[in-house]
């Protein structure tokens, strides 16, 4: 499951001796007031009213926007007074720039919209491509670096203002902007993009990224023979190109039998020798090897190729043997060589870090990918062969870096520390797992193994366990409480599996929870064991309604198809078919799973996206949602 891995506007604010433009209590400003690219600008900020009010160190992360990605840059604020202020320079290059303020727990992202700089040409008017910029922001990139509201209209009217104001950098966005008219303008869509298409395609020095983006909305919007048409045009431009490799991937991932599938390898390889496709289909077919039991021929493979060792090819290969529990000793052999190589990568890195990651973000994510990837499967398998205390080394590391937020691993090193006889150290640290609320049931079964063993008093363990419950309980609440919100939940009436219509207004007077979901979600359905614990929790209770609204099939017999499912894994939940995708963009969910809580006056007062792993803090999560609406 977890193997396989791995920013509205705001006018330009100046402050104090500038000529400036405030916003209301002046939280935001910055100088000059008509900064130009490659401008030194300067940012202040009054966190006064926000969670970094009492912020003892503030860090400024700006997003230098042009097209696609932004270049992240993260600053230290200083402070004098109230106010903090930062400095950073734009590159000649920029667009724009979004930001957010933050410190090591809390955010201040200008509730949801980001921190904007307008950035100015020399005549005294906006730059080129913010406009375009920002609504590339505000319909996709934006919501993942800044946490920002997706604004679909907000972003299409930006396209709008830009394209109007500079014609010629359509071109340039014509495939994201193609994307908001599709989505937004559904009846239409397809004929406002086919006429823009056939505009672009008849130009004649349109270059193979152009080419590709011309087939890929073709494709879209089903115009399969001018797909097919531009399609040739830039096989026969581009022979060697990325289109024509991308082609050659696809069959031989395609293909089943790993001996045809080594002889289209060597044939790639020969056709285009600086490929970076080459090491992949390397690993796919490890991957084949793996699929089919054959662990001892990925080594083989492996020794003979050597330009593909990777550490997280050996992760991948060393944690599906002991999902298996098949041929564990040459699991540790693997997973200790990927550990090798990994702590090398970590020493000299080859890959690049995205430019859209500040340093501090990156080094994070790579610290906690290690930990919760080859550290653990290490671990895991150590674990799995009965050296309990050899593994505790791998786990603690794991537990470090992953800051006890990973309760599979939190399980997997209480248990190697009960089983190693580490008593004392298992009951310190399925103490601080269960009072954080980072502990599932089991963590809780091993505390209380180690306990009873230490002490033998289970009167003292049963009060300690209570007290250690109460701790994570109110913490739990105080941070659910800080994410409250107080919005009107969009009515709707959709028909459940059995036709009968189902309106959220005939539902006041109930707390409502509603799931979106899908059944080609694979995190949807890792929720669902939680969900089912949580609907049988509260089926006695008519003053709690649970929904789940199937959205996003794609697939011809939706009833069917969400009818079998259920039936299939026997799950007690109250369905409901969002055939036309209305209610679910009603809600403006951006990813499933989705859950909304809506209180017994129809307001909406929690908002839960994804499913972070864990069942039990899910049924908890939700249980206590539920209660704090009442």
């Amino acid at each position: 499951m977890k193997k396989t891995l791995f920013i509205l506007f705001f006018a330009g604010l100046l402050f104090l001796n500038f000529c400036v433009k405030k916003e209301p209590g002046e939280r935001f400003s910055y100088s000059p007031e008509k900064p130009a690219p490659g401008d030194e600008i300067t940012v202040r900020y009054n966190p006064k009213g926000t969670d970094l009010e009492e912020a003892s160190e503030i860090f400024l992360i700006a997003y230098l926007y042009t097209k696609g990605f932004p270049e992240a840059r993260e600053v230290i604020l200083r402070k004098k007074g109230k106010t903090w202020t930062a400095s950073f320079t734009t590159e000649e290059t920029t667009r724009g720039v979004l930001a957010k303020f933050k410190d090591e727990k809390n955010t201040d992202n200008n509730d949801k919209k980001g921190f904007l700089v307008t950035l100015y040409g020399k005549d005294g008017n906006p730059t080129p491509g913010g406009s375009a910029g920002l609504a590339e922001a505000r319909s996709s990139w934006g919501a993942f670096l800044l946490d920002m509201e997706r604004n679909m209209d907000l972003a299409l009217s930006n396209f709008e203002e830009e394209f109007k104001l500079h014609p010629e950098l359509k071109r340039e966005y014509l495939s994201p902007y193609s994307s908001l008219i599709i989505s937004i303008k559904k009846d239409e869509g397809n004929t406002i993009i086919q006429n823009e298409l056939d505009e672009l395609a008849g130009k004649n020095d349109l270059n193979e990224e152009e080419l590709k983006m011309v087939v890929g909305l073709y494709t879209r919007i089903k115009q399969q023979e001018k797909a097919q048409k531009y399609s040739n045009i830039i096989r026969e431009r581009y022979p060697k190109g990325t289109f024509v490799q991308n082609e050659r991937f696809r069959t031989f991932r395609g293909t089943k039998d790993i001996k045809k599938k080594i002889v289209l390898l060597e044939n790639f390889e020969k056709d285009f020798p600086e490929s970076e496709m080459t090491s992949l289909m390397h690993i796919y077919i490890c991957y084949a090897f793996m699929d089919l039991g054959e662990f001892r021929k990925i080594k083989e493979y492996l020794d003979n190729n050597p330009e593909v060792k990777n550490w997280s090819l050996y992760n991948i290969i060393a944690w599906g043997m002991a999902e298996k529990d098949t041929e564990l000793e040459l699991a540790e052999e693997l997973a200790s060589k990927g550990l090798e190589l990994a702590r090398k990568e970590r020493e000299s890195p080859k890959s690049e870090k995205p430019s859209y990651m500040t340093d501090k973000e990156w080094k994070e994510q790579s610290e906690e990918m290690f930990g919760m990837t080859i550290l653990d499967t290490y671990g895991n398998i150590l674990l799995k062969l009965n050296k309990a205390k050899e593994a505790i080394p791998a786990f603690e590391e794991a537990v470090l870096l992953t800051k006890s937020k990973n309760v599979e691993i939190n399980e997997r090193y209480a248990e190697a520390l009960v089983k190693s006889g580490s008593l004392e150290k298992a009951i310190a640290e399925t103490e601080k797992f269960i009072k954080d609320g980072n502990s599932t049931p089991k963590i809780k079964d091993l505390y209380k193994q180690a306990y009873l063993k230490q002490t033998g008093n289970e009167e003292e363990l049963a009060s300690r366990l209570e007290e250690l419950k109460k701790t994570a309980r109110e913490k739990f609440i105080a941070e659910l409480k800080k994410k409250m919100i107080d919005s009107p939940a969009p009515d709707f009436m959709l028909e459940d599996l059995e036709g009968i219509s189902v309106a959220l207004a005939d539902l006041k007077g109930k707390v409502v929870i509603l799931d979106f979901w899908a059944t080609w979600c694979g995190p949807c359905l890792a929720s669902f064991p939680g969900m089912k614990l949580t609907v049988e929790k509260y089926k006695e209770d008519e003053a709690v309604q649970f929904l789940f609204i199937n959205s996003w099939e794609r697939v011809k017999d939706w009833k069917k198809n969400a009818s079998d499912f259920i039936s299939k894994n026997n799950y007690p939940f109250h369905v409901l078919l969002d055939t036309e995708n209305k209610v679910i963009e009603a809600f403006g969910v951006e990813g499933i799973p989705t859950k909304f809580i809506i209180d017994k006056k129809g307001k909406i007062r929690f908002k839960s996206v994804g499913f972070p792993g864990n069942t039990a803090k899910l049924v908890e999560e939700l249980s206590l949602m539920i209660e704090i609406i009442r």
